[in-house]
């Protein structure tokens, strides 16, 4: 497709756009300084994950692409002044009311859950203020949104995951069962007794377990509440395992001298480890974990479905949905008793 003939200028020159002699205004002096502080932070995750990770670090991107974004659309008058008054209550207000209705939004809006609006609001607020701590400004954080979580389901979804798991091991002979099948059959036993995060699975190590004999009777680890507790060192929480949950993690750790026999170097001692190649051997971390779960999950949805079975709700394929669903049931049996 050709471009529209244009006139040519006396001297035979095309003639240079109005557009183009319109003189581009310098941005604010709030946004050069919040460029700094965001520089500090870029400088600081290289060096050291701990003070500020690659998460956290996302998040304050996020959150200074968004003060960009809102600046122009009018926070108060002297916002753009310095960093200071951007980040004064009022300035601050007038952005947290953009974002909550979906003005600072770069794609279309997919969640439709208001817990979402609210955790969105809590990383906004919280990336605030580490920004104004960063560059020494007072800072008056607004309250935050309460958290709100995802509906719990019926207890009896847990009940379909156990039977799926113990189905599909029943079709091998136990000496003859797949790793993965193995590892699985001992993560939801161990699931069930105590009811760990992904992220407190995950770090789970083979030194936690405590051994009556050669089987294990129960498990220390250190909990992760949801939305943190800063300030608080969370404290070691030790949990008896059932008896099942100690013969399943029996030849779990059966298993596991032969998918670390080929590796090299240190030895891992984390208890839950990848069953398949290129994976075997190392570490699984929550995504590989929670990915397994969700699996479980579809094939459990697709057998109820395939038998037409009537139901309220749909089996969970968040392993937080499904944890807090026992936690539920648990709370709900301990005080009946």
């Amino acid at each position: 497709m050709t471009s529209p003939a244009r006139h040519l200028s006396a001297s035979g020159d095309r003639p240079t756009p109005a557009a183009a002699l319109t003189a581009v205004p310098m941005p604010a002096r709030a946004l050069y300084e919040l460029e700094w502080v965001m520089d500090v932070f870029r400088t600081a995750n290289r060096k050291d994950k701990g003070f500020v990770s690659d998460a956290r670090l996302q998040q304050l991107e996020w959150v200074a692409g968004e003060l960009a974004l809102a600046l122009p659309l009018g926070l108060t008058e002297t916002a753009g002044d310095s960093l200071a008054e951007l980040l004064a209550p009022d300035a601050v207000h007038a952005y947290l009311l953009y974002g909550r209705g979906g003005y600072l939004r770069s794609a279309p809006t997919v969640a439709t859950d208001p817990a979402s609006y609210d955790t969105s609001e809590r990383i906004r607020i919280f990336c605030l203020e580490r920004i104004a701590e960063q560059a020494r400004i007072p800072f008056e954080a607004p309250d935050l949104p309460p958290w709100g979580l995802r509906p719990t389901v019926s207890p009896q979804m847990a009940d379909l995951i156990t039977d799926h798991l113990d189905e599909e091991a029943r079709q091998w002979p136990e000496a003859d069962r797949p790793d993965v099948i193995v590892r699985g059959l001992a993560m939801w036993a161990v699931m069930r007794d105590v009811l760990p995060r992904l992220g407190e699975i995950e770090s789970m190590l083979v030194d936690d377990l405590a051994l009556d004999g050669n089987t294990p009777s129960a498990l220390t680890l250190v909990r992760h509440p949801q939305g943190g507790h800063r300030g608080k060192t969370p404290e070691p929480e030790t949990i008896a395992l059932s008896p099942g949950t100690g013969h399943h993690l029996v030849h779990w750790l059966k298993r596991r001298p032969a998918l670390i026999y080929r590796l090299e170097g240190t030895t891992p001692r984390h208890l839950w480890l990848g069953t398949r190649v290129p994976n075997i051997g190392i570490p699984i971390d929550r995504r590989g974990i929670s990915k397994w779960y969700k699996k479980v999950a579809d094939d459990v949805q697709i057998k109820q479905d395939a038998a037409n079975v009537p139901e309220q709700d749909l089996v969970p394929t968040r392993w937080e949905t499904m944890r807090r669903t026992l936690l539920a049931q648990r709370q709900a049996t301990e005080g009946t008793t």
